[in-house]
């Protein structure tokens, strides 16, 4: 990637002008906004050559006054406000929400492996908003983060500022979601085998005719994976496959409970193929509440008459579903990006498999 080494020419214009003495001990560089202009970079790129001539001490920055050489003898006040100024690395992580069901677990293994590799970890969250995490990726970078980890948002498009980031070499991990045709490292699920995992299970449980539950999956990668392996997998086993059910996405963050719509259209799928239909799997936990009570309102005895199954879920789920690895995933993230951002760096799409989860005594 001839674009991600964009910083190298200000890192080596700058220690080349060093070495030969062209700035002395005590000299002030110019500032980042006149190293932007004159490279015709992102203060992004500059900020990262300087970065890597402040860790080889080169550099010392002094805020408020400038960026000076090593080695430049401070007065009594600028020796004060220097040594007041702790030396903190930190790193930046979007996320498009947390919830019992995933991310917890992520959040507290990335903030705690970070901290042992010596970085402070500053999370954001985009609320499944493209704005507002352009807006959190902003605010993450003017807060000086050495590297951004990012689940993008659902979506067809690309968030540019993403975009711009990985293609300028600034280190970026991306975790959940997979983004096509773009040389990036990322960190997610084996989706396809979570639900060939599933289908698996339900056909050793007995069902032989299966249903597909998914919000809208175009444009979202973890989606279109896990649909892929439910039609592998029931071929496989020779199942018969009935018609999709696609449900509305819930964008709401504190009610866990389901909308009426997904309610009555869950409702009117079920009723069709009442007597038909032996398993569903849905592709999130989210959508699960909405066949629960579908199921009641019927009725159909869930988990005799009908299996429900999924991908996520809280720890005292009863229904048999696949749980992320989490604690794999943190560590694998953490890898790249600390690799990255010290010029080890490879692009690898790392998959990490899901964990079948079944309740005692459902089997």
């Amino acid at each position: 990637m001839k674009n991600s080494f964009l910083y190298m020419n200000i890192y080596d214009d700058l220690k080349k002008k060093i070495d030969q003495g062209f700035f002395r001990d005590g000299d002030r560089i110019p500032s980042e906004e006149e190293l932007k202009t004159r490279f015709g970079v992102s203060m992004i790129t500059v900020k990262k050559a300087l970065s890597m001539l402040k860790e080889e001490g080169l550099l010392q920055r002094i805020p408020g006054v400038g960026t000076f050489v090593k080695g430049r003898t401070l007065n009594n006040e600028e020796e004060e406000k220097e040594s007041n100024i702790p030396t903190v690395k930190k790193i930046g992580l979007v996320m498009e929400h947390v919830s019992s069901s995933f991310g917890l677990d992520l959040l507290y293994k990335l903030d705690r492996s970070l901290e042992e590799s010596g970085y402070k970890m500053i999370t954001r969250f985009s609320y499944y908003s493209s704005e507002k995490e352009t807006e959190e990726i902003d605010f993450l970078l003017d807060s000086g983060i050495e590297g951004l980890i990012v689940m993008p948002c659902h979506g067809v498009y690309y968030n540019p500022r993403i975009l711009k980031l990985i293609l300028e070499g600034f280190p970026v991990v991306v975790i959940d979601k997979k983004m096509e045709g773009i040389s990036v490292p990322s960190v997610r699920t084996d989706n396809k085998q979570a639900i060939k995992t599933l289908v698996k299970y339900l056909w050793e449980q007995g069902c032989r005719k299966l249903g597909f539950a998914s919000s809208e999956i175009v444009g979202t990668s973890s989606l279109q994976e896990r649909k892929s392996g439910f039609y592998e997998a029931a071929n496989e086993f020779s199942m018969e496959v009935l018609p999709e059910c696609e449900l509305k996405f819930d964008l709401e963050i504190y009610n866990h409970s389901a909308g009426e719509e997904n309610i009555e259209k869950a409702v009117a799928y079920l009723t069709q193929l009442k007597g038909k239909i032996h398993g569903i799997v849905c592709t999130e936990y989210s959508l699960v509440s909405a066949f629960m009570e579908a199921s009641r309102r019927i009725p159909i005895k869930a988990g005799k008459e009908i299996q429900i199954c999924c991908v996520d879920g809280p720890e005292d789920l009863e229904i048999p579903h696949m749980k992320q690895n989490e604690i794999e995933m943190a560590d694998e993230i953490v890898k790249l990006l600390t690799a990255q951002i010290n010029g080890t760096g490879m692009n690898k799409d790392i998959l990490v498999p899901a964990i079948l989860k079944v309740q005692k005594g459902s089997e």
